[in-house]
Formats: C-alpha cells, sequence, structure tokens
C-alpha cells in the first residue's frame, strides 16, 4: 500500500482562456482527501477562475480534472455537484426571511424546493443534524432569529452551516472572511480547521493573519500558474514570492521586513 495519502481532486495541466487572455496557464494542483488548502495570490492570478473550472462552470481548452480518479472536464455543474463538490461564495447566499435554523433545513432537504423543505415533517436525525450544525457554527443561541437580524460574520457562518449541511465530501471556499472583524475571522479559522477529515477543504482568501490562522500548506498562483507551494513561514522568506504578491522589488519588501498585504 502506498505511504502518499489519496488523491481526491487532481488538476492536470489545464488552461483557460478568456478571448486570447489565459486566465490559467497549464495549471497543476493535488488536493488529499480529508486535508486542508489555501490558495493565495494577487488579483488577477487565476484562483477564482480555477474553482470555477472544478465545479464545471468554466470549460477549460486544455488540461483535466479528475475527482477520486475519474475525469469531470466536460460534466455539467449540477451533475459535479451531486458528486459532493460544493463551492461558497464571497457574498453570503442565505435565505434572509427565514430563520437560522430553518436555512439549515432547507439546505439539508432531499427533497428539492423550498416550500418541501419546510412544510414536511421534520425528522429525529435531521433535528439531530440541524442542533448539531447550529453547534458547529456556534449560532445554537440565535437558532430561532430572521437570518436577516445576523451580523455579516454570522450570514458568513450560515452559509458554512448550510454548505456542510448537504454533507459534500469536497468544499471549496471563495474567501469566507471577506468583511469580517478579527475576532470573527478567528472563529472562522477554528471552524473551518474542523471540517478538515471529515470533509476536504480548498480555501481562497487574502488575509495572511486569516491564512497563518489556518495553519494549512499554501499553494501560490501568479499569472494563471502554481508559482510555489510549501508552509507560511516558508513563503513569506521567499523573497519572490514577496515580489509577485506585493507587486515591488525584492529587496525593498526584504529590508522593510514586509509582510504579505491584502489585495
Amino acid at each position: 500500500m502506498s505511504s502518499h495519502p489519496e488523491v481526491l481532486l487532481e488538476v492536470q495541466g489545464v488552461t483557460v482562456s478568456f478571448d486570447g487572455f489565459k486566465a490559467l496557464q497549464n495549471l497543476s494542483l493535488s488536493v488529499p482527501r480529508g486535508s486542508l488548502r489555501v490558495l493565495i495570490g494577487p488579483n488577477g492570478a487565476g484562483k477564482s477562475t480555477l474553482l470555477d473550472t472544478i465545479i464545471g462552470k468554466v470549460r477549460p481548452v486544455s488540461g483535466d480534472v479528475r475527482y477520486r480518479g475519474q475525469s469531470i472536464i466536460t460534466w455539467p455543474e449540477h451533475r459535479i455537484a451531486n458528486l459532493g463538490i460544493c463551492r461558497k461564495f464571497q457574498a453570503p447566499g442565505v435565505l434572509d426571511g427565514l430563520s437560522v435554523r430553518e436555512n439549515l433545513r432547507v439546505a439539508a432537504k432531499r427533497t428539492k424546493g423550498v416550500w418541501a423543505s419546510l412544510t414536511r415533517t421534520t425528522g429525529r436525525a435531521e433535528t439531530q443534524r440541524i442542533a448539531e450544525l447550529l453547534e458547529l457554527i456556534n449560532l445554537t443561541g440565535k437558532a430561532d432569529q430572521r437570518a436577516d437580524s445576523l451580523a455579516h460574520g454570522e450570514k458568513q457562518w450560515l452559509e458554512i452551516g448550510m454548505v456542510v449541511a448537504s454533507d459534500p465530501e469536497l468544499l471549496l471556499l471563495d474567501e469566507p472572511t471577506a468583511g469580517m472583524t478579527a475576532q470573527e475571522t478567528a472563529k472562522t479559522a477554528e471552524l473551518i480547521r474542523s471540517l478538515s477529515g471529515r470533509h476536504t477543504v480548498l480555501v481562497i482568501d487574502h488575509d495572511m493573519q486569516f491564512v497563518e490562522l489556518l495553519d494549512a500548506p499554501v499553494t501560490v498562483l501568479h499569472q494563471g500558474q502554481v508559482f510555489c507551494e510549501g508552509d507560511l513561514a516558508s513563503l513569506r522568506s521567499n523573497a519572490d514570492v514577496m515580489e509577485i504578491y506585493l507587486g515591488r522589488p525584492k529587496d525593498e519588501g526584504h529590508h522593510k521586513g514586509v509582510g504579505y498585504a491584502q489585495t
């Protein structure tokens, strides 16, 4: 048996072109099952395009995306989602007119349609599942409040809970801490760390303090390619990464001791 962890997601030499502009250029990336991985890079590096390609929203001109060893590059979005791949976008997508608990019920539903989800009888197993999700996202005390009464960070946690409610195998999180306070960011990092193992999690974010709290392997994208990978400490000491991320000469960033900036 191989000592290497099982690869759940593999992006192989993917190139994506928009009217001649190559948003991704021969990009390859492997994500082991149950792992937590962070993608960073300056604006325009191709981070969101990569996620769009994984979920089938964008079609590459070449390359392959393999999930559990099977090519999904030609599959429609709904079929890819049914595999257990779920993406959370930067803006919360909760249903403001429903309570926190009702939002989770809708997300955990098997029957399609909001009305069917809210009118059918809630079984004991589903009730227990929702209670676990409320505890996971630290919103048990606000379970019966309308979602539109939540703070911004709480809405983000609710949407993460909604994503987890569908029990995906792979979670794609696009800037989950956007607009959060430092305290909310720290709680979000703790929440995401708790998800890895049972789920495989791929996170995009610009906030290096948040990335540091995640304490996970980091992949740096630049001009649609994987520039380097490693732990955050080694990347911070890499003058080439500093130049790419901050857009300034290596020696300037190095001598001033500048860390990463949000972009």
